[in-house]
């Protein structure tokens, strides 16, 4: 049995990065060298690590507003936006879907596809914005739903930092300076469930069982990925027998996401579906390996260069990701010693982003912070993060090439950036698996006085049920 983690109340000291982690030591050279004392929890308010987190979270949503420079001057105009990258589905969707002519979200003409309490946000955002389809229009309403993701790319910081326990709240820091919140933050209103997802997390680690289940039942109303954190709740209340908390928490959950989906469902049906059935008639998209059939016959100049039929592409989709939340599954009943929350959780979404029918940037927002709380070391983050960068510069120029073959990615390049990425995150899997087999490689066990800090529950619990294989 482990000894349950020490919490971290506000103000709890915390180790900086520099003074643990080899290459945030190193590349602290290029800014004076190591943190010192003021930065270990002895010095003012504003130099300890939520204050830093908060500043730099900031500075990134900031820069991602900077790198829409050219969009929000000329308009989201195609090839430009895509050259320029500087493409956000928000204000394309605002002037496309119905919604800058005063529709609402389910009205009929609205082309959202998207579940109810993103599409309820979308709509309140368009009131905020004149109702006409002109760049000012546009502008508007991408400023204005800009303020919003700053204010949840803040939950989100803040709820990790909530999470991560006593000791290691600059963990925090790879959250806030990752270039996946700068360059994906504003692409759409996914950072929005993202918050919600991950606060809820928060007050899970926090043994608030009723709280957790109303965010996550609210963020799976927003975004669906986050009954992926309700199963690893469910597969760790198994292996530790902790019952009632996760009980609870689904139960919250389910009747937060029937509070929001049934009244719809039950009075628009047709405009409910629309984002389930989209996900079944959909081809191979941007950043999925299913895609890869596809750049394989352009590279090679193929005739008919569609790729794989849509229902294959959504069969092997679905097959694969139900094949790989079994092996979760069994891993987390399997391992030698308990795996923690976020551990399981970022496998199984991981599983979903890389086995999807699509794998847009702005869906690594989901992995970022389960990345952080499970992988809390910089060399892994980096080179994570170098790879999203690269895929986000080639997905645009690969998209513009569509329309202006003179600036185009050949398929082919796209293709080895896209493995990268795709690479990248199996790499995270690895390092998941691996410490979870020897707690000994993990940043946070090997953390003096800590367990599962995000377990709640299972925070130091012993096990109850073990798979043993062989």
């Amino acid at each position: 049995m482990s000894e349950p983690s020490s919490p971290a109340p506000p103000g709890a000291p915390s180790v900086p990065p520099t003074a643990v982690d080899p290459l945030a030591r190193a590349g602290s050279e290029v800014l004076g060298g190591p943190a010192g004392r003021r930065l270990g929890g002895d010095g003012p308010w504003w130099a300890r690590a939520l204050p830093v987190a908060v500043f730099l979270t900031s500075a990134a949503i900031a820069v991602g507003v900077a790198t829409r420079h050219h969009c929000r001057a000329q308009g989201w105009n195609t090839p430009d936006q895509f050259v320029h990258a500087c493409y956000s589905d928000l204000p394309v969707v605002f002037t496309s879907s119905g919604l800058a002519n005063g529709l609402g979200p389910y009205d009929d003409g609205v082309a959202l596809n998207q579940p109810p309490v993103t599409a309820a946000l979308a709509w309140l955002l368009a009131r905020l914005a004149p109702h006409e389809v002109t760049v000012a229009a546009q502008r508007t309403y991408f400023d204005v739903s800009s303020v919003l993701l700053l204010l949840a790319a803040l939950v989100v910081t803040v709820s990790v930092w909530a999470t991560t326990g006593r000791g290691r709240g600059w963990d925090v820091l790879l959250v806030a300076v990752s270039p996946v919140l700068a360059l994906s933050g504003l692409l759409s209103l996914d950072l929005a469930g993202v918050a919600l997802a991950t606060a809820g997390t928060a007050c899970w680690a926090r043994r608030r069982p009723v709280a957790a289940g109303v965010l996550l039942g609210l963020a799976v109303a927003a975004r669906t990925y986050p009954v992926l954190v309700l199963l690893a709740i469910a597969l760790l209340a198994v292996r530790t027998g902790r019952h009632r908390a996760a009980a609870t928490t689904v139960l919250a959950a389910v009747l937060a996401w029937l509070a929001v989906d049934l009244p719809l469902a039950l009075t628009r049906p047709g405009a409910w579906s629309a984002y389930l059935s989209a996900f079944f008639e959909q081809r191979a998209g941007y950043g999925s390996p299913w895609v890869l059939p596809q750049l394989a016959q352009q590279a090679v100049g193929a005739e008919g260069t569609s790729g794989l039929p849509g229902t294959a592409v959504v069969v092997l989709s679905v097959g694969a990701w139900i094949a790989w939340t079994a092996l979760v599954g069994v891993f987390a009943l399997w391992a030698p010693r308990r795996p923690r929350l976020p551990q399981v959780a970022f496998l199984l979404v991981a599983g979903c982003c890389a086995l999807g029918v699509a794998f847009p940037p702005q869906a690594s927002l989901w992995l970022l912070p389960l990345a952080v709380l499970a992988v809390p070391r910089w060399r892994d983050q980096v080179l994570w993060w170098a790879a999203e960068a690269a895929y986000y510069g080639a997905v645009w120029l690969y998209i513009a090439g569509q329309t202006n073959t003179d600036r185009a990615l050949p398929p082919e390049l796209y293709a080895l950036f896209l493995l990268l990425r795709l690479a990248a995150v199996a790499w995270l899997v690895v390092c998941v698996v691996r410490e979870a087999r020897a707690p000994r490689r993990d940043a946070v066990r090997s953390t003096p006085g800590l367990d599962d800090p995000a377990g709640g529950d299972f925070d130091g619990a012993p096990d109850a049920l073990v798979v043993r294989i062989g």
